[in-house]
């Protein structure tokens, strides 16, 4: 039985060899001619891995495209959502970045190119701050009635936001309308952050985001427009010299007795000690108001800046 099959398969056995290779190379060429080897692209967005924690994150461009290449069949059978563009953020920090995009693409697909091939990313810290609280007056208090004194729910708030905008809050306002009051009164003042030009800083938190405030008023009193004179004590560490010196506000209203007003023209800081400033810079702090007895002011607090250079003899 065994010989019987062995001489059948061995019959003509040279035919029967080209014969599976003609077959062979005939699927190929269906197979070519059917499912051919094509080129095409998809349109992805890109994903970020890695992000750091408390940073805030701006990318260039959201979505890049892969060109790829395969069989026809692998094209009508693949879902858009199986391709990939990522951008490992591991181990980066604040600063700008050029990431390399990386493509990823189900199996049978060969990567031709990936447009752009970089994502440029900036990170910026997620950083807080404590801030004093600047109460601003607005309009005027009725006849003959003059501001004495006002009272703030809280002295500081928390600033929170990316470093480079933290960093640009020079003041946090709050404002009221004196609205021609006459007696006490008592509101609610929704604070902003400031930069030194005075322009909002939009993209930072504040909190609280307001406050209540307290106006006491005063009647029989005088008032007066006085200079805030910066009073500096001390010298500054060896190899640094003192360049301009700034206060905010330059000017403020005084309240009193018009026999106290008429010998005032300014308004000392409490001393600001010199030697306290060790590095070039532009410094600034906050500062009392020496006020004379039985002289009141809205607010007894000024922003001093202290400009120091490294001496160059």
């Amino acid at each position: 039985m065994m010989t019987k099959m062995r001489q059948l398969i061995q019959r003509n056995l040279l035919a029967k060899v080209i014969a599976l290779v003609v077959a062979i190379v005939l699927w190929l060429y269906v197979m070519n001619e059917q499912n051919p080897t094509i080129e095409g692209d998809f349109v992805v967005p890109i994903e970020l891995t890695n992000v750091p924690d408390e940073y805030r994150m701006t990318q260039s461009v959201k979505s890049a495209k892969i060109y790829v290449r395969g069989a026809r069949s692998n094209f009508v059978s693949a879902s858009p959502n199986s391709f990939k563009a990522i951008a490992d953020l591991t181990g980066l920090e604040s600063g700008s970045y050029d990431a390399a995009l990386r493509a990823v693409m189900p199996q049978g697909f060969e990567l031709v190119s990936i447009e752009p091939a970089t994502v440029h990313v900036e990170l910026d810290q997620i950083i807080s701050r404590n801030m004093p609280v600047e109460i601003v007056q607005t309009g005027m208090a009725g006849p003959d009635v003059t501001v004495a004194k006002i009272e703030q729910e809280y002295p500081y708030v928390k600033i929170e936001g990316p470093a480079s905008l933290v960093n640009r809050v020079a003041a946090v306002v709050g404002y009221i309308a004196l609205g021609g009051n006459k007696e006490d009164f008592s509101t609610l003042t929704s604070l902003n952050a400031l930069d030194a030009e005075g322009r909002s800083v939009s993209g930072v938190e504040i909190t609280p985001v307001s406050m209540q405030i307290k106006v006491q008023l005063a009647r029989g009193l005088a008032k007066k427009v006085v200079t805030v004179h910066p009073v500096l004590d001390g010298v500054l560490p060896d190899g640094l010299t003192l360049g301009d010196v700034t206060v905010v506000p330059l000017k403020i209203e005084v309240a009193g007795s018009a026999e106290t007003l008429e010998k005032i023209v300014s308004i000392d800081t409490a001393k600001v000690l010199l030697s306290n400033f060790t590095a070039e810079g532009k410094h600034t702090i906050k500062s009392e108001l020496l006020l004379p007895k039985g002289v009141t002011v809205t607010n007894p607090e000024v922003s001093l800046t202290v400009e120091v250079r490294a001496r160059n003899d």
